[in-house]
C-alpha cells in the first residue's frame, strides 16, 4: 500500500459576463437572480409560466385574460380584490402587467407597474387574491422658480420651468387674493416646489411648498402647512376648512368604517374601509375639501366612482355613484357638487360608499381630525412658523 498523498490543480475559471468580481472574489448574487439571468441553466420545473404585456391603447384586462385562456371567475376574483385600489378596470398606455399562470392554467399572481413610484401585485391565496401596494418613496428635492411679468402670467411662469398642472396650482390657492388676469409687466413670483425623483428619474409628482407674488405694492404669499393646507405668511387660511359629510340634510349610516367586517354579499371577512350613507339614488354629493380629481370611471364591484386629491397627505373617494359630474385633472372646490348617489357596481342597495385615507391608507371619516378652522390652530403656530422661515431662506427671502 502506497501512502496517498495530496495534490494541488488549478485551473482558470472563466466567469460569464455580468459577474462582478470584487478583490478576486466573485461577488455572491441571489439564486433568483442568477435564475432570470441563466434560465437555461436552471430551467423552471414547476409547469409556471410568466407572461408580460405592455398596456396599448384600447387594452382592457378583459382582453388580456380572453388572450390567455383565463377565466371570467378569476377576473371577478380580482376586481373585487381591487376594489381598495381601482386600478385595474382603467388601464393605462404605457404600464406593464406581469402574469404568473399555472400549470392548470390557473393566474398564480398579476403584477402591474403603475408608474415610476407605485407596484400593484395580486397573489392566489385560499380561493381570492390579496392586494398589495408597494410604493418607493424616492427622493424629493426642491427647486425655485421664479420671473418678472411679460405678458400673462401663465406664459411667464410657462418659461421659468414651471408645469401647467404647478400654474394651476397657484393660480387656485391664491384666486381669492389675486386677479391673475391684472397682474403688470414687471411684477414678479417665486414658486418654491418639491418634485419626487424615483431612480434618479423625474416621476412627475410634486408639491407646490411655497408662493410669493410682488403685485405693484403689495405682496401675498403662501405656504404648505402640515395638514396639506396653505396659509399666508400671519397664518390665515386661504382655502375653506373641510366638511365632515359629502352630503347634507338628515342621513342614516348604514354601515359603519370596520376592519373586519363580513361582507354582505361574498360572506366572508373583508374590511370596509369607508362609511355608507343610506341616500336614495339622485343625491347630491359633494367634495369635502377643495382639491383635484385623482381619477373618475367605472369600475365592476366600485361602480361609477371618483378619487379625489386634497393634498399629497389626504385622499377621499366615492363610490356606485350613478352620475359622474367631473373629470379627471379638474380642480374642485369644497362644497361643489361633483356626483349623485346610486346603486352602481356590486352594492345591495341604493347608498353612498365614502372614503377618507391618509397617506393612501384609509382611516375612519367619521372620526378622523380634520382642519375645520380657517386659520393655523395655537398648537401647531410655532411648527407653520418654523417651516414658512424655512421655505423664505429657501427662496432668498430675508424680509417680508
Amino acid at each position: 500500500m502506497q501512502p496517498k498523498t495530496k495534490k494541488t490543480i488549478y485551473r482558470s475559471l472563466e466567469l460569464p459576463e455580468g459577474v462582478v468580481v470584487k478583490d478576486e472574489h466573485a461577488a455572491a448574487e441571489p439564486l433568483a437572480a442568477i435564475k432570470d439571468e441563466y434560465a437555461k441553466v436552471f430551467p423552471d420545473f414547476s409547469g409556471n409560466k410568466e407572461v408580460e404585456f405592455e398596456v396599448n391603447d384600447g387594452d382592457s384586462l378583459s382582453n388580456i385574460f380572453e388572450k390567455e385562456s383565463l377565466s371570467a371567475g378569476a377576473l371577478q376574483l380580482l376586481l373585487d380584490a381591487d376594489k381598495e385600489h381601482l386600478r385595474l378596470a382603467n388601464l393605462i398606455p404605457g404600464q406593464r402587467i406581469k402574469l404568473l399562470i399555472g400549470p392548470d392554467n390557473n393566474l398564480l399572481s398579476l403584477k402591474v407597474f403603475l408608474d415610476l413610484a407605485n407596484t400593484l401585485t395580486f397573489t392566489l391565496k385560499e380561493d381570492q387574491y390579496d392586494a398589495l401596494l408597494e410604493t418607493k418613496a424616492g427622493k424629493w428635492r426642491e427647486s425655485l422658480y421664479q420671473g418678472r411679468i411679460i405678458g400673462s402670467f401663465y406664459k411667464t411662469a410657462k418659461a421659468s420651468g414651471l408645469t401647467a398642472a404647478q400654474i394651476q396650482q397657484v393660480s387656485a390657492t391664491l384666486q381669492d387674493k389675486i386677479n391673475f388676469n391684472r397682474l403688470y409687466a414687471g411684477d414678479t413670483f417665486r414658486v418654491l416646489v418639491s418634485k419626487q425623483y424615483i431612480d434618479g428619474q423625474y416621476s412627475s409628482e410634486s408639491d407646490v411648498l411655497a408662493i410669493l407674488i410682488k403685485n405693484r405694492n403689495k405682496t401675498y404669499t403662501a405656504f404648505l402647512h402640515e395638514d396639506g393646507r396653505y396659509y399666508d405668511k400671519n397664518r390665515q387660511g386661504l382655502s375653506k376648512a373641510y366638511r365632515r359629510f359629502p352630503v347634507n340634510g338628515k342621513f342614516r349610516i348604514s354601515s359603519n368604517f370596520n376592519r373586519k367586517r363580513l361582507h354582505p354579499i361574498t360572506k366572508r371577512v373583508s374590511p370596509h374601509n369607508g362609511t355608507d350613507f343610506a341616500v336614495s339614488t339622485g343625491t347630491k354629493v359633494y367634495s369635502i375639501g377643495d382639491g383635484v380629481v385623482l381619477r373618475a370611471g367605472y369600475h365592476p364591484a366600485a361602480g361609477n366612482y371618483i378619487v379625489m386629491q386634497h393634498s399629497r397627505k389626504y385622499t377621499t373617494r366615492y363610490l356606485h355613484l350613478s352620475k359622474i359630474l367631473v373629470r379627471k385633472g379638474q380642480r374642485v372646490e369644497r362644497g361643489a357638487v361633483i356626483a349623485r348617489s346610486g346603486n352602481t357596481g356590486r352594492s345591495t342597495g341604493a347608498h353612498l360608499h365614502y372614503e377618507f385615507q391618509i397617506n393612501n391608507r384609509p382611516v375612519d371619516a367619521m372620526k378622523v381630525s380634520l382642519p375645520l378652522s380657517t386659520a393655523v390652530s395655537k398648537k401647531e403656530e410655532r411648527a407653520f412658523d418654523k417651516r414658512r422661515d424655512l421655505y423664505l431662506q429657501e427662496m432668498g427671502i430675508n424680509n417680508i
